[in-house]
This record gives C-alpha cells, structure tokens and sequence, in this order.
C-alpha cells in the first residue's frame, strides 16, 4: 500500500509539473484564422443606424465612414469601436457610391449616376464638388483612392479608365488598359492604394484582382471569382476592395465570399460568409476596409451593421 501510495503521489507530482509546463496551457486552442471581434449598427434613421449603407473607409487614426443611401442619402462617421460621431448629408440617392479620407480628414464621396465628387471639411462641411458629365478627359467616375499628398486616383469602370487628378480637379496623368493584361474589356472599380505605393484594382470582368503601379503599369494579377453584376453600366458595386500594409481583401456581395492575399497575390485565405450563420443569416460582404491596427471591416447591407474581423495569418 505504501509502495503504490508513492506511485500515485510521484504521478501526481510529474502531472502538474510536467517537466514545466501546466496542463491548463496544453489545453488553449489558438484563435481562428479569421476572428470575429463584434459588430455595430442596425436598421434605423437615428445616428448609428441605416437605411441603406453602401460604402465604408477608413481614416489614419481608425475612424470609420460610411455612404448610407437612405432618404436623405447621409454621411456617418464612427470611432473605431463604432460610437457615432457626426453625421451630415450629401447630395444624390441613386445606390452607386464610393469613399476615402485624404491625409488632412478631407472627406471625399463619389457618386456615379451624377458623375460628381463631393469633397467635405472634416466635419462635414461642403468645400467643394467636381463635375464629370461634360469633360472630355474623364467623364464616369466610380472608383476612389487618394495618395498620401493628396492628390486622387479616380476609375471609370465603363470606359476602362483610370486617371490621377489634383484636389481641384485637374488631371495630372491617365492610362486606359495596361500592357500586360491581355485583350478584352477592362473594368477597374473598386480601385485602392496601398503604402507601397501601388494601385490595386478589382475588375469583375477579367474577374481579377490586378496589381499595378502608382503610373499605371502592370505588375501582377490573380484570380476571384467576382459575380459579375458590374457588367451592366447601371448595376450598383458588387464587390469591396481593401488594402493593408501586408495584405489585399477583396469580397463579392452576391457570393457572400471574401479573399485575403499576400500584398503579391499569394492567397492566404477565402471566406464563405453562407457557411457562419453564427455571424448572421443573410450577412453579406458589401464593402470592406482594413483599420489601422489590421482589423478588417466587412459592411453588411442586408443587415445594416459593420462587423470586425481579427486576421491571425501570418502574411
């Protein structure tokens, strides 16, 4: 009895020790590759509520903005936990839209179906609005990104055109297809800047994400099976595009899917919103954008919300 008393007590004794290490910390699972962190906004016309929210972007310090197409088409900006901090209007209300924070807070908001850009104080003040409909050099703007000196990038997704223009408006360079994409019809929108300088651009009819560089010659590109609803001039975005400092995100609202690549198109993950009804039952990826801590905001249309995302991949 003494001899298997010993036995038990040494056993216990090498269980909890186990050379070192604590049997509570064999059990920890590592987080999922992609980690839902929460969620904000509902259906409403109250500040933090929508009616139909189209866009989102990011600023430098994580504020979050976002195009929401109601009656009247309004403007919302959020700290990065999603607190509602101004709201004001903007003209139009015609379910097309796209927006980026220039360096200064300068809000910038395309509308398509008016070909105009509205460009706002920090705090939603109208400073100034560009017109497109009667320019010879540009006339269809739909995609939006603005360099760090801000100056912006603006596509025509029906011409198959991107040019880069001052904050007045005035073109400073412009390129049509790039060689190096082969033949066929080009349609760059959305279309993001990165850090490094390059021009990321989602073209549903290639069903591409491209890689180009800050002048518009071609690097890379690499498949996502984007649904192709932008193949009709009148159809609203299908599709969001997001670039961090090490990684692109691309989503396509019909399919309820969403792509993370390496910033040279190394894929690193997809995900199928249908198969998480944990997240939602009708959640779908309409626009999305990366925070500057690396979190990745997915804008849900049919369920008026913003849900954030934690990427644990290595890049």
């Amino acid at each position: 009895m003494r001899v298997t008393a010993a036995i038990v007590a040494l056993s216990a004794l090498c269980f909890v020790s186990s050379c070192g290490r604590s049997p509570q910390a064999a059990q920890n699972i590592p987080p999922p590759p992609f980690q839902f962190l929460g969620q904000w906004g509902r259906s409403g016309t109250q500040p933090g509520e929508f009616q139909n929210p189209q866009a989102l972007a990011c600023d430098a310090v994580g504020n979050v903005y976002i195009v929401d197409d109601g009656n009247p088409t309004q403007i919302q900006k959020f700290d990065s936990l999603g607190h509602p901090l101004l709201v004001f209007a903007a003209s139009g209300n015609q379910n097309d839209w796209d927006i980026a924070v220039d360096p200064g807070g300068a809000i910038f908001v395309v509308d398509r179906h008016r070909a105009q850009v509205q460009i706002f104080s920090p705090e939603g003040e109208s400073f100034r609005t560009l017109f497109f409909h009667y320019r010879r050099d540009f006339h269809d703007p739909a995609g939006l990104a603005i360099d760090p000196i801000g100056n912006f990038y603006l596509s025509d997704y029906t011409a198959g055109r991107i040019v880069r223009m001052s904050p007045r408006g005035r073109t400073l360079e412009g390129w049509e297809r790039p060689a190096g994409l082969g033949g066929g019809r080009w349609m760059p929108y959305p279309i993001r800047l990165a850090q490094d300088g390059n021009l990321y651009v989602a073209d549903a009819a290639a069903q591409h994400i491209e890689r180009l560089t800050s002048v518009g010659r071609y690097v890379s590109s690499w498949d996502f099976p984007f649904s192709g609803i932008a193949l009709s001039a009148n159809a609203p975005k299908p599709d969001g595009l997001a670039v961090s400092p090490i990684f692109v995100a691309a989503s396509d609202a019909q399919k309820r899917l969403l792509g993370i690549w390496t910033l040279d198109g190394a894929p690193k993950l997809t995900v199928d919103f249908s198969q998480h009804p944990e997240w939602g039952e009708h959640v779908s990826p309409m626009d999305i954008a990366f925070t500057p801590k690396g979190e990745l905001l997915v804008l849900d249309r049919p369920d008026s919300r913003v849900l954030r995302f934690k990427v644990n991949i290595a890049p």
